[in-house]
């Protein structure tokens, strides 16, 4: 995938930006609070619909604005043509386009433009609020099953039900039905991310050992408080024996104790936890590398060379592992990177400059 052209209006630093860019690689640069990362944020906001900065809708919007919108063209290689997506972001509303035509959902827009997206502060990824290593798995899989994503919404809508019920004192039988309910598809769930680590972890480990450390052996482990059945029958029946056992106390706690909502996603470096155990450069490494595996699996899966949205990374690494990360990405579609300064291995790379509410290209020496 190649972005051909971006437009903003009133988002972040912007009041408008009409960029138009080459097929090849991009490195931002600029002083600090000039609107380098907006750029990236920008673009990942019309893979999945939500800023990859934990931002609300309405912090995006300039002040005294109304709305704010993002346009942008790119390249498809799996079927050869130009596409379009864009966003109009209101204060309590948005609406997406795709080629010209508004969608309905968010779920038919995941999939049309895939990127990956890496900050500094993913450096806490595996110590943050284990919701967060959930959203990951969530919105790795709803790209490439948009029925997924589906799933997830009834069972956190059924969820919410089934506590008010707790809260309230429902019936039993009301209860047991939204267990039932609950317990359906939390069998979906749970294989999907299942399966899912197990391909991400296999991928990490070989990405860790030739970009940052040989003799280290990375690995993901899915930590879920569910039956792990593969057979849906066995699922189920495991699934409410471990809610006849978790009753007495969901009625004292009135919340729901068993299901996916509560599930985790840890990190080993050889075989230790890297939240507890590891430096912040390991921690930061071990994050780079889940994104560069999911990156991995969408090409595999869906034909597609996703965007690699990459922001400050060269400050995070030596050169060694820096040059590792540039040799590993390139080709590979295409990358924007952001720093505060053009270090070496960004030759190739069109250099752009963030000043002033605007973006310029920089003639390549």
């Amino acid at each position: 995938m190649f972005v051909r052209k971006l437009v903003l209006n009133h988002f972040r630093s912007y009041p408008h930006l009409d960029i138009e860019f080459p097929e090849k690689d991009i490195y931002i640069t600029g002083n600090n609070g000039q609107g380098k990362t907006n750029i990236l944020e920008a673009l990942h906001y019309l893979t999945i619909g939500r800023s990859f900065r934990k931002a609300e809708d309405r912090e995006l919007i300039q002040d005294d604005e109304k709305e704010a919108s993002i346009y942008l063209s790119y390249d498809d290689e799996s079927d050869g043509k130009e596409h379009s997506l864009s966003c109009i972001i209101g204060r309590g509303y948005k609406v997406f386009s795709y080629d010209g035509e508004k969608v309905r959902t968010l779920s038919e827009m995941l999939g049309k433009l895939l990127a990956i997206c890496y900050d500094p502060s993913q450096v806490f990824f595996f110590k943050d609020d284990p919701g967060e290593r959930r959203k990951l798995l969530d919105e790795t899989i709803s790209q490439l099953d948009g029925k997924y994503l589906y799933a997830i919404g009834r069972y956190k809508k059924l969820l919410k039900e089934r506590n008010m019920g707790l809260s309230q004192n429902y019936d039993i039988d009301v209860l047991d039905v939204l267990r039932d309910q609950l317990v359906n598809l939390s069998y979906r769930i749970v294989l999907e991310r299942k399966r899912l680590v197990a391909i991400l972890s296999a991928k990490m480990e070989r990405i860790y050992k030739d970009l940052f450390g040989k003799d280290r052996v990375l690995s993901l482990l899915y930590k879920t408080n569910c039956p792990l059945d593969d057979d849906q029958e066995s699922f189920v029946r495991n699934a409410r024996e471990l809610y006849r056992s978790n009753q007495s106390i969901e009625n004292l706690r009135k919340t729901t104790l068993i299901g996916p909502h509560r599930d985790n996603l840890l990190a080993l470096l050889d075989g230790k936890d890297v939240s507890r155990y590891g430096s912040q450069g390991e921690n930061r490494l071990s994050s780079l590398s889940l994104r560069l595996a999911i990156r991995e699996l969408f090409q595999e899966k869906t034909g597609k060379e996703p965007l690699l949205l990459l922001d400050d990374v060269a400050s995070d690494l030596d050169e060694t592992r820096c040059r590792n990360l540039l040799k590993s990405i390139k080709g590979h579609g295409q990358a924007f990177v952001t720093g505060a300064q053009i270090r070496e291995g960004f030759e190739d790379y069109q250099i752009y400059v963030a000043m002033e509410q605007s973006l310029r290209r920089k003639q390549n020496d």
